[in-house]
């Protein structure tokens, strides 16, 4: 029994029992003055979140589908505007069910009005020609389509700012009976404090001692020393804490060798990138390349191919560093085509273009040559014209788009279904003759950036292949 008594928790349970039935009155007071106005107020958060949503969305789709449909660079079966207007009348529909105000109702039936309007617009465009009708599908773009998706986004800020006020009007009331629980709350909080001060004051004395030996051995444990031999108490939970430490300690020890396992894994890891790229066929071909061109007399050439190596070996080592700015991975993924031009340049010509603006934001070393490289080895190389590879790189808000292009012999549909799957599943089964270097390109995107960033590939049998990088734009040192 007095090992019961000695319970920490045993002893807190009797002053919850103290404590539980004013503080249940004060809860059930509070709940019982403000539900009736959470539910209203939860609701116009919502349609407040819905509405800007879609303010922020809608006018820009359309016009920009539609844009795009009455130059003739896309197709109503491709972006399809109509699935847009559908949905925002949906919105519009939950909107007026939970919108209480007359006001406000009368908005969203102009707005769908104007919803209707514009699908009358937009048939009209549909049912032109749009090459034919160029002329009156832009005047009916500016006139019609712009015009009325103004007008729908001013209705919406409307709608927007008459919620706010609403919102607004119930804060005050919810600030209202806020005030008036809050001196219920003094008033019952001065009794807990009351009664705990006198009960943790005889009661805090048994504990303070063990505690405070606990804590001079979890300093013991910040700085570095893991021995197994936490203090010892009388009271229950104390006693259980200390043997947790003691497990934890051995605990500690463990992952710190599989910690050391796990960085001689990531180590030989990219041993095994650094083998994949600088792979010992490639060094024989490079460096016969080189011989035939000494042999040859083309000594500018054997110091441009000699160069290129040199810079192809220096970046992709990069002091062992797994973050390079653009401009390093452009040079590298450059001296690799260098390289590789000397040898096809009957067959494979390249261009490089990138916005200068991304030049020194962080990439992972070796993103660009992996995918060069299957471009080259996989596309154009089986194709029997030449080849012409394109990569290219541009800035879009927060994001960082690489773009490789080739004209190769592109994949059939379950070959590219094959490579998507290896990209996904991030390098597991990867064949590693066609896969390994991009998928483990993707993975490496993932684990450093997460997976909402990797890769997209693109191809079609007989015309070609693009891969496209997204990675976030981080400047170098953020990273």
């Amino acid at each position: 029994m007095k090992y019961k008594r000695d319970s920490i928790k045993a002893k807190i349970r009797s002053m919850q029992a103290i404590v539980f039935i004013p503080v249940i009155i004060m809860i059930g007071i509070l709940l019982y003055m403000m539900a009736w106005q959470n539910k209203q107020y939860r609701q116009s958060i919502r349609n407040l979140t819905m509405a800007t949503e879609f303010n922020f969305d809608f006018k820009s789709n359309i016009d920009y589908k539609m844009y795009r449909i009455v130059i003739g660079a896309d197709t109503f079966d491709t972006l399809n505007p109509y699935e847009d207007l559908e949905n925002s009348r949906k919105i519009f529909e939950q909107l007026k069910d939970s919108t209480p105000q007359e006001t406000s109702k009368k908005g969203l039936d102009g707005i769908l009005v104007l919803i209707g309007i514009l699908e009358k617009r937009i048939e009209d465009i549909r049912t032109s020609s749009i090459f034919g009708d160029y002329d009156r599908n832009m005047e009916r773009l500016d006139k019609d389509i712009y015009v009325i998706t103004d007008l729908i986004e001013e209705s919406m800020s409307d709608y927007i700012y008459n919620e706010t006020k609403t919102l607004e009007s119930m804060r005050q009331k919810l600030d209202a009976k806020i005030r008036q629980v809050m001196a219920l709350c003094i008033v019952v909080s001065a009794y807990i404090i009351v009664f705990l001060m006198a009960s943790f004051s005889s009661f805090g004395k048994k504990i303070t001692k063990p505690i405070e030996e606990l804590c001079e051995y979890t300093m013991e444990l910040a700085g570095g020393s893991l021995k197994v031999n936490a203090p010892k108490s009388n009271i229950r939970e104390i006693r259980m804490l200390s043997d947790q430490y003691d497990q934890m300690v051995v605990r500690i020890g463990e992952l710190i060798e599989h910690n050391k396992e796990e960085q001689e894994l990531k180590r030989k890891t990219e041993l095994k990138l650094l083998q994949a790229q600088i792979n010992p066929h490639f060094l024989y071909n490079t460096l016969d390349t080189i011989v035939w061109l000494a042999e040859g007399k083309r000594h500018q050439d054997v110091v441009d191919m000699i160069t290129a190596l040199s810079s192809f070996l220096r970046i992709g080592l990069n002091n062992g560093r797994d973050f390079i700015t653009i401009r390093g991975e452009a040079e590298h993924v450059n001296s690799y085509l260098q390289i590789q031009h000397f040898r096809y340049e009957d067959i494979m010509d390249y261009e490089i273009d990138f916005e200068e603006q991304i030049m020194e934001y962080s990439i992972l070393k070796l993103t660009l040559q992996p995918i060069v490289e299957n471009a080259l080895y996989h596309g154009i190389k089986n194709c029997r014209k030449k080849g012409f590879l394109k990569i290219t790189g541009r800035q879009e808000n927060e994001d960082i788009f690489l773009r490789v292009e080739d004209n190769g012999i592109g994949m059939k549909p379950e070959e590219l279904g094959k490579m998507q799957k290896q990209v996904s599943r991030g390098g597991e089964d990867v064949d590693l003759r066609e896969g390994f270097g991009i998928a483990n390109v993707a993975e490496r995107i993932r684990l450093n950036f997460g997976d909402s960033y990797g890769l997209h590939i693109e191809s079609e049998y007989g015309v070609g292949t693009s891969v496209t990088v997204r990675i976030p734009a981080v400047l170098k040192g953020n990273k």
